[in-house]
This record gives structure tokens, C-alpha cells and sequence, in this order.
């Protein structure tokens, strides 16, 4: 059984689940399908075409699926698609993709954290149980790892890959990819060595936290480019699940990975 404020305003192509409580005057219009057992906030907007999994919660204010802030933006109806067990904080923004004719989408992944008024615009993907922090604001198209975490304030560049189980410092300026695993920060950001402490919560075991550094060092402190240090990277690690992903991240990051302080750890 639903709890629906008499105050709230619920549009004919509203699709609810059960469980459902919704708090006085949040306005629901659209193409919206809500999940079982999710929490919306007063004055909370779902707009345009939004599906929202099961037990998350959008708090006050919070708007999904408004237009783009793109010029680019012809009316096509894009799909804003949020995960289960998420938490969309106070005042967060979520816009709908460009070319939703072409199956792009907004995407939220599955236990992501995005606290009070960050930003995620058109055709965001933020990976599974990432957190960003209050403020923090991702322009069009960048994609946010699993795991990772964004600190409060920062810009991130449209177009920029976040990798996996980093983290990046308040205030950051991001304008090239940040690699997995890495901890950074810096106007322009910059990698100030690894997130040994998100590896360590996520347990990740100090055999396989050590290959990680290795590749590392590898990669910014050889003296090699960075194409010739993936090749003996993966000569050297081939058969490692997690160290093949930093050297595909590396090779497919069309923007370039983002430069390294003049010192290891």
C-alpha cells in the first residue's frame, strides 16, 4: 500500500510499485515508474521519462529528468534511469540525455550516494555505489566509476571517465580522465598516488594492492610514454583481472589520464 500526500500531484502516466511513500507536494509528471518501498521528498519534480529502482530515496527538492542545458537538445524524450537503493540528497539535479532517440540515457547505478546539490547533467553514467559529494558538479557525458568518490565541490569537464575506486579531493578541477585505484587532486587535478585506504575498504588484499602500485609506478614514474608503459604492464601482469583494467582504461581514454605529482608515494 502506497502513502501519498493529498498535496502531491501524480500525472496519468505515473506508474507506482508498492511500498511507495510520497511526501506532500512533490509533482510527478511524465513517463515516471517508480520502484517498491522508494521514499519522495517534498517538493520533489519527476519529469520527462524516469524510472526510479526499488528503495531508493529522493529528497526535498530534488529534480529528475528536466531538459539538458544543451543547445544541441531537440525535445527527444531521453530515459533518466536510476538504480536501487540509491540516495538523491536536498536540491540534486538530474538532467535527461541528448539523442534519447539513440538509446542514450542518464544513468545512476545501483547504491550510488549523491548528496545535496550536485549536479549530474545529460547522459552522466555514475557507476555503482559511488558517492559524490555536496556541490560537486558533472558536466555532459562523464562517467563516474563503481566505488568511487567525489569530494565536495568539484568541476568535473564534460566527456571526462572517472576510473573505479579513486577519489578525488574537494575542489578539484578535472579536466582529463582520472585512472583507476588513484587518489586525485589539484587545479588541474593530478594524480598524488593511490587510494590505498578505498582499496583497503574494499578488500582488496595487499598482493593484489601491491601489483596495483606496481603498475602505477609503472605508468607514471618509468620514463616511458604511457602507451609503451601499458604494453609492459600487461607483459608483466597479463593474467590480473584488476591491473588489466587500468591498462584498458589507460588505452580507450580518448581525453588522456591526467598527469602525476613529480614524486611517488
Amino acid at each position: 500500500m502506497n502513502d501519498i500526500h493529498p498535496t502531491a500531484i501524480i500525472g496519468q502516466d505515473v506508474v507506482l510499485g508498492d511500498g511507495i511513500k510520497i511526501h506532500p507536494y512533490a509533482v510527478l509528471d511524465g513517463k515516471v515508474e517508480i520502484g517498491d518501498g522508494c521514499i519522495i521528498g517534498p517538493y520533489v519534480h519527476l519529469t520527462g521519462w524516469v524510472k526510479i529502482g526499488k528503495r531508493t530515496k529522493v529528497y526535498a527538492h530534488a529534480s529528475i529528468g528536466e531538459d539538458p542545458q544543451d543547445y544541441t537538445f531537440d525535445g527527444t524524450p531521453g530515459l533518466c534511469e536510476i538504480g536501487d537503493d540509491c540516495l538523491i540528497r536536498e536540491g540534486v539535479t538530474i538532467h535527461t540525455p541528448v539523442h534519447g532517440d539513440e538509446g542514450c540515457k542518464t544513468s545512476v547505478a545501483n547504491g550510488a550516494f549523491l548528496m545535496a546539490n550536485c549536479h549530474v547533467a545529460h547522459n552522466v553514467e555514475v557507476g555503482e555505489k559511488a558517492i559524490v559529494a555536496n556541490g560537486t558538479l558533472l558536466a555532459g557525458f562523464v562517467k563516474v566509476g563503481e566505488k568511487v568518490f567525489l569530494s565536495g565541490n568539484i568541476g568535473i569537464h564534460q566527456f571526462c571517465w572517472i576510473g573505479a575506486y579513486s577519489i578525488v579531493s574537494p575542489c578539484a578541477k578535472v579536466v582529463q580522465n582520472v585512472p583507476p585505484f588513484m587518489t586525485a587532486d589539484g587545479n588541474p587535478a593530478i594524480v598524488h598516488g593511490l587510494n590505498v585506504v578505498g582499496l583497503r575498504r574494499n578488500n582488496f588484499p595487499e598482493t593484489q594492492r601491491s601489483k596495483i602500485k606496481d603498475a602505477y609506478k609503472m605508468l607514471y614514474y618509468s620514463g616511458m610514454g604511457f602507451r609503451d608503459a601499458c604494453d609492459e604492464i600487461e607483459a608483466k601482469y597479463s593474467s590480473d583481472e584488476w591491473v588489466m583494467k587500468l591498462v584498458t582504461f589507460v588505452r580507450e581514454s580518448k581525453r588522456g589520464i591526467i598527469g602525476a605529482a613529480q614524486t611517488s608515494e
